[in-house]
């Protein structure tokens, strides 16, 4: 059977044709794609095939069309991870030959799988990180007596300090979140997401049921936000942003854990916490401070001009760009307005 090009946005029930194992990752949703579009313009070119066993392939993948960056098939732009639906040993190879040869036909710089489930060890990865995945089945008390002490402190010190935590999907918490973000991105020496796509966001995803924002606030004003995504049985971490001034009432970590509490009282299974860079330390002692499992996943990139698969690179910076935390807020915004659909 040959491959066909799918747009989920021309197709009316696209979220029932995925299988309850790939229906599990919200970035194969017809609304995240949806978002991907209205925010920055990539076209989606979804690579699928039906066998003749009647078991199904599909590679969800946006075309991202850069003056600045070039021509490239990604799969999926700024997702953590791709659920890829039916990739198996004995059907990698076709589906990279058909990638490669779509990729010619568009002129491609290259195509970048962000996910190497069933993809052999002999093929070169070109990044590799970690995952973390709580499990939320075991109860409330098993879940708190999983958290380092250091953890369960902080919560405790944050409820005695007086934070609350809300949850909610409206457009005026995403427009609080925007603001902490901003700030958040700037401490980590980089330019925060546009705000026409956190709108999208909320139009396109949680306005649909498939997200919250967590939100702590201290004597009435919020200081730390959570965007959380959830479709199936799994919930997502996806942003985290803070009040830098606040840092000592600890609520960021209260989020985190009104949000493990009440994701586990309605009965979804996992907490996906996202993908970290191994060179993100803080971050990944963060999150392995929840009881985390720890995985590594890699990533698949071929290069078109050398007609190869890229090996690994050297890791960046943990620290960002020094000059970027020294540029006023309106600045930053304006430059990820301007460059952030080319930096998927």
């Amino acid at each position: 059977m040959k491959f066909e090009i799918l747009n989920p946005l021309d197709v009316s029930d696209w979220n029932t044709r995925l299988s309850p194992s790939s229906g599990e990752s919200v970035f194969n949703t017809v609304e995240w794609a949806r978002t991907l579009c209205d925010s920055y313009g990539y076209n989606p070119c979804y690579l699928s095939r039906r066998d003749g066993d009647g078991r199904s392939t599909l590679l969800p993948l946006m075309e991202v069309d850069s003056w600045l960056t070039g021509r490239r098939g990604v799969s999926l732009p700024f997702s953590d991870f791709c659920a890829l639906i039916g990739l198996a040993a004995d059907n990698v190879e076709a589906v990279v030959q058909e990638l490669i040869a779509l990729g010619q036909r568009r002129k491609w710089r290259y195509f970048e799988i962000r996910n190497d489930q069933a993809v052999p060890d002999t093929m070169p990865r070109s990044e590799r990180y970690l995952t973390h995945t709580l499990d939320l089945t075991s109860g409330e008390q098993a879940n708190f007596e999983r958290l380092e002490s250091s953890v369960r402190t902080s919560i405790r010190k944050a409820v005695k300090l007086g934070v609350e935590v809300t949850f909610s999907d409206s457009l005026d918490t995403v427009r609080g979140f925007y603001r902490l973000n901003c700030e958040t991105r700037r401490r980590h020496g980089l330019p925060p997401q546009p705000f026409l796509f956190f709108k999208n966001l909320h139009q396109h995803v949680l306005a649909k049921g498939l997200g919250r924002i967590a939100t702590a606030r201290h004597e009435g004003r919020a200081i730390a936000a959570d965007v959380f995504l959830n479709t199936g049985r799994q919930a997502l971490y996806k942003y985290g942003a803070s009040e830098a001034g606040s840092q000592h009432l600890r609520a960021s970590n209260l989020v985190m854990w009104e949000a493990i509490r009440r994701y586990s009282q309605e009965g979804y299974e996992r907490l996906a916490l996202g993908r970290t860079a191994k060179i993100h330390s803080g971050l990944r002692r963060f999150k392995l401070g929840w009881g985390a499992q720890e995985s590594e996943m890699g990533y698949i990139k071929y290069d078109f001009r050398r007609s190869e698969f890229q090996g690994e690179r050297s890791a960046g910076s943990e620290n960002g760009y020094g000059f970027v935390r020294r540029l006023p807020l309106w600045v930053l915004q304006w430059g990820g307005r301007a460059l952030y659909r080319h930096m998927a």
